[in-house]
């Protein structure tokens, strides 16, 4: 298996002499089982040839290989490291390959075996409260997972190696916790983190560890619903995203494919990247949605141009695989099973040829453009919440804020308005339709009165004019002649107990009379 990466053979002979040469056969076929790319398989080997050197020269022997001869390794060689290349350095990439070596070493038994150790009473009770959520509360997989993960982090945070005793427990302590990652996590984080808490703390007042009001003093963190606006491409920019493809190649196929059932169908990336041969009924033209986050399967009616999408894909770019899944991963091996992420990386990596901006396209923008598409051709809410499967129809009330021609319909009129649109935004009552008509002022002191100079002086002193312009007919220019009469006499009234008692001293420049 080794001769199918490595074609050099002044590789191979290098590689024969290296202590871990009669087990580099077994770790290279686990990495292909585990989907790696031959690129990654080659720096993991390179690693592994790394430290088999380190080890001859330490005289230590591959027997002795385990966790603390990895850390020595990685943290006392790798640091002062002046080895002849090819070695590498990379600390994140020498410790994950060391870490599957070892996994390869136990399995077939090259090493000594590790004794179990003892499962502490902590990880105990969170390996129970997962089981709870998946089995008693259904909770979905991914729920389970970041549940369990802040329960760790809380009890390792609190009491360390030491036996928890939730009863010490505060709610100072629970606050501080939060607050101590409130700088370095986004809201929707600390949210996530803030009911896994409380989660996990009803879950230890259900079994009777703690009293009923910890789980209430999990502070809730601030975010409202509805509060932000779907992002949403255009039709101009969906045309770009998926022309963008080149469907001339097997990952052009794949990744248009994959597109179009997140722009035309609004599915989910693991429910695209779930599907299988099976889910698609050719006869009947639909297509089953894998139980994923919902936990529950759908049928969907299957569009003539998804069809033909998925169709070329499998009879043209789809390379041969043991999985029944429709989209898979290209390797120079052979295909293997895919996961969400081929599906996110077409969609950004189609935003970036398109010359979308960055970070304005996801799978989650192209599932809200087609909810928002559903709405404008004249879909109901109701068709929406069942075309994304939603089980509440509150849940899809957040894309009426994106339906501009039904709040444009449903907006109130402004008083006195014909109901056309205004193109200039300077021809509204009382001010000028040019800023060029706005003149200055200037104030002069006289006595015992204010009065203004400007190209037209008054006979008489008025205690506050503007150009030359009297107090009232300043109120009366900005009267709405659509106002009733006595709207326009309170309106009259409002303006004159304004200008009264104004001071131009405060605002305005001013110079004495000669």
């Amino acid at each position: 298996m080794i001769e199918h990466i490595f074609r050099s053979a002044r590789v191979l002979r290098r590689l024969r002499t290296s202590v871990f040469f009669a087990a580099i056969d077994d770790y290279v076929t686990y990495l292909i089982e585990r989907g790696h790319p031959p690129s990654t398989i080659q720096q993991y080997v390179q690693a592994v040839e790394h430290f088999g050197g380190w080890l001859r020269r330490t005289r230590c022997s591959v027997e002795r290989v385990n966790e603390q001869v990895i850390e020595r390794f990685v943290h006392g060689h790798l640091a002062r490291c002046a080895c002849p290349p090819p070695c590498s350095t990379s600390v994140h990439q020498v410790r994950a390959s060391l870490r599957h070596l070892l996994i390869v070493l136990r399995c077939t038994q090259r090493v000594v075996a590790v004794p179990s150790r003892p499962v502490s009473k902590s990880e105990t009770l969170v390996r129970e409260f997962e089981a709870h959520l998946r089995q008693e509360r259904g909770a979905a997989e991914v729920t389970c997972v970041y549940s369990a993960r802040y329960a760790r982090e809380f009890i390792a945070d609190c009491f360390g190696d030491k036996v928890p005793q939730f009863s010490r427990v505060r709610a100072s302590t629970i606050a501080g916790f939060l607050a101590a990652r409130a700088d370095r996590w986004t809201p929707g984080s600390m949210k996530v983190a803030a009911v896994s808490l409380r989660r996990f703390f009803r879950y230890l007042q259900m079994v009777g560890q703690i009293d009923a009001g910890l789980a209430r003093a999990v502070p809730t963190i601030a975010g409202w619903r509805l509060a932000s606006v779907p992002r949403v491409l255009t039709d101009q920019q969906v045309t770009a995203l998926l022309a963008s493809f080149d469907r001339s190649t097997p990952i052009g196929l794949r990744g248009y494919a994959t597109t179009l059932c997140l722009a035309r169908l609004g599915l989910r990336a693991c429910e695209v990247s779930a599907l299988t041969v099976d889910d698609v009924n050719w006869r009947a033209g639909t297509l089953t949605i894998p139980a994923t986050k919902t936990r529950r399967a759908d049928v969907l009616p299957l569009p003539a141009a998804v069809a033909r999408a998925i169709l070329a894909y499998l009879r043209r770019g789809r390379p041969p695989a043991k999985t029944r899944q429709i989209f898979v991963r290209h390797l120079k091996l052979g295909a293997t099973h895919a996961g969400p992420g081929i599906v996110r990386v077409a969609v950004r990596e189609a935003g970036v040829r398109a010359g979308l901006a960055k970070g304005s396209v996801n799978p989650n923008s192209l599932r809200h453009t087609a909810a928002t598409r559903l709405l404008r051709s004249g879909a109901t809410m109701k068709d929406v919440a069942d075309v994304l499967r939603h089980r509440s129809i509150d849940t899809a009330a957040i894309y009426a804020k994106v339906d501009i021609s039904a709040l444009r319909n449903v907006a109130a009129r402004w008083p006195g308005s014909s109901g056309e649109a205004r193109v200039d935004g300077h021809a509204r009552r009382g001010l000028p339709r040019r800023p060029s008509q706005i003149r200055p002022v200037t104030w002069v002191r006289s006595r015992p009165t204010w009065r203004c100079v400007g190209h037209k002086r008054q006979r008489q002193p008025q205690r506050c004019t503007a150009r030359g312009v009297s107090r009232s007919s300043v109120a009366s220019r900005s009267i709405n002649p659509h106002l009733t009469r006595t709207q326009k006499s309170h309106q009259r009234g409002s303006s004159d107990r304004r200008t009264e008692g104004l001071n131009p001293t405060s605002s305005m420049p001013w110079r004495s009379e000669s």
